[in-house]
C-alpha cells in the first residue's frame, strides 16, 4: 500500500513516512550527509537554531527562500554541495520542508530525486506514506511529481520518469526559484541517482539509514 498525503495537513500516518520538499530542502540534506554532516537536526524556529549554533552547530536555512539574520548558510544545495562538511552537525530551518519532516515523526525518510531509487528499493514491499511538503499557499509540482515517480519506481523498478522530472523543472516552485536566480539549484535537485544515501529522522536528527 502506498499512500499520498499533503504535507501541510498530516494528521496520521501509516507504514513508513517519507517526506519530500524537492526545492530545496529535502534535496539540500540529502546534500549535507553526502558532504559529510554527522547529523541535521530540523528545527521549526529560528530561535531553536540559535540556541544549538551556541552547541557548535551550523545554521542552514531560510524563510520564504530569503535568507535568515545570523545563519551561516541558506537552503541552496548547490552552495552546500560545495561545503567541507565532515563530522559538522547542522541546523536546518526552512519554510515547509523541516516542518513537514518533523510533523511526521520518528522514522521519516528523506526523499529526493537524488536518492530515488535507493529510496524505492529500501521502501519495496513495503507499506508507504508519501507526504510532498507543498507550499503554504498551494500544492507544489515538483513535490507531487516526486511523489508519483517514487510510487512508479517501487511498484515497477525499471520505470522511466523523465515526465515527471519534467514537469518539476516547469513547474510553480522551479518558476519561484528562477525569479530569485536560483536557476542552478532546479538541475542540482532533479539530478537522479546521485547517492545511494537515504537520510532518517530518528530521536530529532536527522541522520543516514544503516
Amino acid at each position: 500500500m502506498i499512500r499520498i498525503t499533503d504535507g501541510r495537513y498530516i494528521r496520521h500516518v501509516y507504514g513508513i513516512p517519507v517526506v519530500a520538499d524537492i526545492f530545496r530542502a529535502t534535496s539540500n540534506i540529502v546534500t549535507m550527509l553526502m558532504k559529510g554532516a554527522k547529523e541535521v537536526v530540523p528545527v521549526d524556529n529560528v530561535n531553536s537554531a540559535y540556541i544549538l549554533q551556541k552547541q557548535g552547530y551550523i545554521l542552514f536555512g531560510e524563510n520564504n527562500l530569503q535568507p535568515i539574520e545570523g545563519f551561516e548558510h541558506g537552503n541552496s544545495p548547490t552552495e552546500t554541495s560545495g561545503l567541507e562538511l565532515e563530522g559538522a552537525k547542522i541546523a536546518l530551518k526552512t519554510t515547509n520542508g523541516t516542518q513537514a519532516i518533523v510533523s511526521a515523526g520518528e522514522g521519516t525518510l528523506i526523499g529526493s530525486f537524488l536518492n530515488i531509487n535507493s529510496l524505492a528499493r529500501h521502501l519495496r514491499n513495503k507499506e508507504v506514506h508519501i507526504f510532498p511538503a507543498n507550499l503554504r499557499n498551494g500544492v507544489s509540482t515538483e513535490d507531487n511529481e516526486f511523489a508519483y515517480a517514487l510510487t512508479k519506481k517501487i511498484l515497477e523498478p525499471g520505470s522511466n520518469i523523465d515526465v515527471n522530472v519534467q514537469r518539476a523543472r516547469n513547474g510553480k516552485g522551479a518558476v519561484l526559484l528562477k525569479q530569485l536566480h536560483f536557476e542552478r539549484d532546479i538541475e542540482f535537485c532533479l539530478q537522479l541517482d546521485v547517492t545511494d544515501i537515504i537520510p532518517i529522522y530518528k530521536e530529532g536528527r536527522i541522520v543516514k539509514l544503516e
